[in-house]
């Protein structure tokens, strides 16, 4: 017998211990036993108990019970007929974040940051941020997730480059400290730099480098910050929040969003030098490339929302969409199926889905190929272990919260949720009762039988009936378990109207019936018939999901137009009588055969046999030559080609943004193009490091990279790096004047001699004295600059005025190296005897002059005078359309100044192969050399040439008849696509809609923010 005093003393105490003490620290000693009986449990993905109990003691779960045979002190809900879920875990949010970073007014660009609270130097870096601070359960925000069955969320303020320590826990609505699961989880990240108005970065090379240079700085503050250092050397390391949360990051792992698949490998592929294995937020169009994801074994979070079908509705509208977009509306929903396949961990996301339809959504995903057991595992154990709760969520064993989900029928077969038990606490999402309580009841009053139906919908329908005729049924409401009804039962001798009080019992309704003069008849309604729905939903569903996606489309290396079915492979080939331009001293040779065999040249001569196998080619009439080499192209970029941030950037890398689905690559391969080196733009005076690529059309941009290529950096001069035209706000940034300019190049290789000096310095200092003495921060941007110095790494210079020309050259000698390149160089026939004296070499355009002031003097005799005077010459395209008929540039020459035809040639091959460093390999047709080759049609200079077949490492990448086979399947497989969107009823995009965003063609001093998606060129 429970004591009503000593209750009433216990809560007086806990009122008084409440008011005593800031918290209470120890645990609810009122046990809650709940027995959810008779239900299937999904204990973990693959491991379901059919007919089972849960039983749940406060916010724990207790025990799986096989028998139902439960405690008497537990509360029992019969759940026959029910299925229960562990909770779904939603591991990418910003839920209960209540904070905002400083606004700050900007009017004109901002190089440096506030530093408040020890905060890093650049204001994208919020590493220092423990988000569990910050945390405010809201109830209302929470709904959107508890309504689709998720239980807890991890959580972090998604704004920045580095955001953060995350947190997770639970949606149940109680104090921050109740709800925390996982106070410190993972480290959230981007390449995005968020609200921050700071200038740099601006580019997407920019955030690469940004985190490249964080990562490595917080790495030298944990092996240098608590040094004691010395009299003479004392440790002078500022305090530096963001870098000692970074310090460990190992332990703590990473969440990285990103925004495109090249972005995700991107980010694997940075971190990986750290080794560090992100967990990365994707884009839904991993299949694409789903074998590079698994080498690079990182786990994926991924957001459900499918596009809808591009808008074909008419053909004018049809013309603007490309194949890759059509494809990826028809495919989206296949790619969880295409990661689970491949054994690649991931977990779903409401952030980037439409919540509304995420079930829809999901359920597209099963019947695209997705098991369910794969699709549960990504609503629970996957999430679980990317939010760092795998000991306490994500599954319904013993010892777990009692985070879970009731559903009537299977979900994943449009099954629904009635309830979510958030630790241990029932929300409602569905009246339970009301599915129990509907079907066909039968009961007899006065010896007339009547049939009394229950039909749940929105709201409880309910009919009366006995026989033909129909009982007008009013004021039916149920509520607390409790049916309530009038009728006019004037048929059944029963005058007036009648009221009746039901409750269900089991499969029947018992209860009473008030006739109108007050009599009360007791009244039992037997079930008949149940509830047709609730019994159909599984089978109904079940047979939905067999309804298998197929496609019509087909996936390629890349996967847009012109993408190859099967990369190619190596050929050994045969070419018979062609005219062979070596590009070598022994000059053109006519009816000459070439053995490609390996990858390489194998053999050059008359009259060669072809050995067992090979592809032989009969090339009389063709003309055979090196592949065409591009010393200057944008191209294969994304992100931006300027870091036009600062003065100095040359810690970016272009080899960090290569885009292999640039469908350039191939129309350049059309052009007899086979090597090409990608430049930064000329918005500052050292710009980023280069990047030089084969055109390797489907392969990774790993793959694009030429390995044996020199090291390269791009450094400009001219109007481009004083911002001239770049509008009154950009006035602050030094040099504004060629003086300027001259004085950046000079302190900046002074400041990089002494850090080299530094490290020599620390190198040679004994192990002892080490331990002491704060070691040289590793400063990517001066190690380039030092590279340069060394000889290490070579400068392509952008320059257009013989004055600055020169000026470089003093610079180059005042610090010992050569200069490898000065590239448009439009005034160089002016200093062609100073060019050629110092070693230089130019790379030009054929015919630009007069199209900015600096360039007024520019003649199209340039390459000839300068090939005169022995400075090494090339022709570069600069553009991705003049890069298709760079054979033609080079004929120019011919055409203004009498070029012979084999210099003019060599304009394109051999002269900028040696200004790449790589006419050991290609550039000229060589026994031993790489079988970099395009086959013409006509002699290479004329107007007529078309590049028939181009091979890189002897792989046939472009083959002209075959191209025409590709131009066909290209529109057949459009047309399909288009008809199968057309025939489907699917719900197309509006044109109001904003347009998918397209990067700009980039040229040299294209500005453009990588993160407003702002530009501006002016050639």
């Amino acid at each position: 017998m429970i004591n009503i005093n000593k209750v009433i003393s216990a809560s007086a105490l806990v009122v008084m211990s409440s008011s005593s003490f800031a918290s209470v620290l120890t645990p609810n000693a009122n046990n809650k036993l709940t027995a959810l009986t008779h239900a299937n449990i999904f204990v973990a993905p693959g491991k379901v108990v059919k007919n089972a109990t849960l039983l749940v003691e406060n916010d724990r779960v207790k025990a799986i019970i096989e028998d139902n045979d439960i405690p008497q002190a537990a509360l029992e809900i019969d759940l026959s007929g029910y299925t229960i879920y562990p909770g779904f875990i939603d591991p990418y949010t910003q839920y209960g974040i209540d904070y905002s970073f400083p606004e700050t007014k900007q009017t004109k660009p901002i190089y440096f940051n506030d530093r408040i609270g020890g905060n890093a130097s650049n204001d994208a870096i919020h590493a220092e941020k423990e988000w569990f601070s910050y945390i405010k359960p809201d109830a209302k925000s929470a709904k959107t997730w508890i309504n689709n069955g998720f239980t807890s969320v991890q959580s972090a303020k998604l704004d920045g480059i580095f955001r953060g320590r995350g947190v997770s826990l639970s949606l149940e609505n109680d104090i921050p400290n109740k709800v925390i699961y996982q106070a410190r989880s993972h480290q959230f990240m981007s390449f995005n730099k968020g609200s921050s108005k700071q200038d740099y970065p601006g580019s997407l090379m920019g955030s690469i480098a940004l985190i490249r240079q964080t990562l490595s700085d917080a790495k030298w503050y944990k092996e240098n910050y608590n040094k004691p250092g010395t009299l003479s050397q004392p440790n002078e390391i500022e305090f530096n929040a963001a870098y000692e949360k970074l310090g460990n990051l190992h332990k703590q792992h990473i969440i990285f969003e990103t925004t495109s698949l090249n972005n995700q490998l991107r980010a694997a592929r940075e971190l990986a030098e750290f080794d560090l294995t992100p967990t990365i937020v994707g884009t839904g169009n991993e299949y694409s490339r789903i074998n590079e994801i698994k080498a690079l074994n990182y786990s994926i979070i991924l957001p459900l929302k499918f596009p809808d079908a591009p808008n074909v509705a008419d053909s004018d509208s049809a013309k603007d969409v490309k194949l890759a977009e059509l494809r990826h509306w028809e495919r989206a929903s296949s790619n969880p199926a295409a990661l689970a396949k491949a054994d690649i961990s991931f977990a779903f996301t409401l952030s980037g889905s439409n919540q509304k339809e995420f079930w829809k959504a999901l359920r597209k995903a099963v019947n695209a190929g997705l098991s369910k057991q794969d699709a549960l595992a990504a609503l629970t154990t996957n999430p679980a272990e990317m939010a760092n709760i795998s000991d306490i969520a994500g599954k319904l064993e013993p010892g777990y919260k009692a985070d879970f989900v009731i559903s009537k029928g299977d979900l994943f077969d449009n099954g629904k949720i009635y309830s979510v038990w958030l630790q241990g606490n029932e929300t409602q999402i569905h009246d339970r009762s009301l599915d129990n309580l509907a079907g066909n009841y039968q009961l007899t009053l006065n010896q007339i039988d009547f049939d009394l139906g229950l039909e749940k919908g929105t709201k409880l329908d309910a009919s009366l009936s006995s026989g033909e005729q129909q009982i007008e049924l009013d004021k039916v409401k149920y509520d607390n378990e409790r049916l309530t009804f009038i009728a006019d039962l004037s048929g059944a001798d029963y005058q007036g109207v009648t009221r009746f009080v039901l409750w269900l019992d089991g499969k029947e309704l018992t209860g009473r019936m008030e006739t109108a003069d007050g009599t009360e008849y007791p009244v039992t309604a037997k079930r008949i018939k149940l509830d047709t729905d609730s019994e159909n939903l599984t089978s109904k569903n079940s047979q939905d999901s067999d309804k298998k996606t197929s496609f019509v489309s087909k996936t390629t290396h890349p996967n847009v137009a012109f993408g190859f079915d099967a990369l190619p492979e190596q050929e050994t080939v045969l070419i018979k009588n062609a005219t062979v331009w070596t590009s070598e001293k022994s000059g053109i040779l006519k009816n000459t055969d070439v053995l490609i065999k390996n990858g390489e040249i194998d053999e050059i001569g008359q009259g060669l046999k072809a050995p067992r196998k090979a592809i032989v080619i009969d090339a009389t009439g063709k003309h055979l030559t090196a592949g065409i080499v591009d010393e200057h192209s944008h191209i294969a970029i994304n992100g931006g080609v300027n870091e036009a941030t600062h003065a100095v950037t040359s810690e970016v890398r272009i080899g960090d943004v290569l885009n292999p689905d640039d469908v350039n690559i191939y129309r350049a391969l059309a052009g007899g193009v086979t090597t090409v080196q990608l430049l930064h733009g000329s918005a500052n005076p050292i710009g980023g490091q280069a990047q030089t690529i084969k055109l390797r059309w489907g392969d990774t941009a790993e793959e694009l990279k030429f390995k044996e290529a020199n090291p390269s950096i791009k450094f400009a001069l001219g109007e481009n790096v004083k911002q001239t035209h770049w509008g009154e706000k950009f006035s602050r940034r030094f040099p504004k004047s060629r003086m300027g300019v001259d004085a950046l190049f000079r302190e900046t290789m002074d400041s990089a001699l002494e850090y080299e000096q530094a490290k020599k310095d620390y190198d040679d200092l004994r192990r002892s004295s080490k331990r002491k003495i704060v070691a040289p921060r590793k400063d990517y941007r001066l190690e380039a600059v030092n590279q340069v110095i060394n000889g290490e790494r070579d400068v392509h210079i952008h320059s257009y005025v013989a004055s600055e020309i020169l000026m470089f050259l003093k610079v180059a000698d005042a610090y010992g190296f050569t200069v490898k390149a000065f590239t448009h160089i439009l005034e160089g026939y002016k200093v062609a005897d100073e060019m050629a004296k110092h070693g230089t070499s130019a790379s030009t355009f054929s015919d630009w002059w007069a199209y900015k002031f600096e360039v007024y003097d520019a003649i199209p005799q340039n390459t000839c005078l300068m090939t005169e005077k022995g400075v090494l010459t090339s022709v570069n395209s600069d553009d991705r359309e003049m890069m298709r008929r760079l054979n033609q540039e080079a004929a120019k020459s011919m055409f203004y100044c009498d070029m012979s035809e084999i210099d003019a040639w060599n304009m394109v091959t051999i002269n900028p192969a040696k200004q790449l460093g790589v006419d050991k390999y290609v550039g000229s047709i060589k026994q031993g050399k790489q079988a970099d080759l395009a086959l013409w049609s006509h002699n290479p200079l004329s107007v007529y040439a078309k590049a028939e077949k181009v091979w890189v490492d002897g792989k046939r990448y472009f083959d002209i008849e075959i191209d025409k086979q590709k131009q066909q399947q290209v529109a057949t497989e459009r047309q399909a696509l288009i008809q199968k969107i057309l025939t489907s009823g699917t719900k197309m995009k509006q044109k109001s809609e904003a347009p998918i965003f397209k990067e700009p063609e980039w040229h040299c001093d294209t500005l453009f923010h990588a993160w407003d998606k702002s530009h501006n060129h002016s050639h």
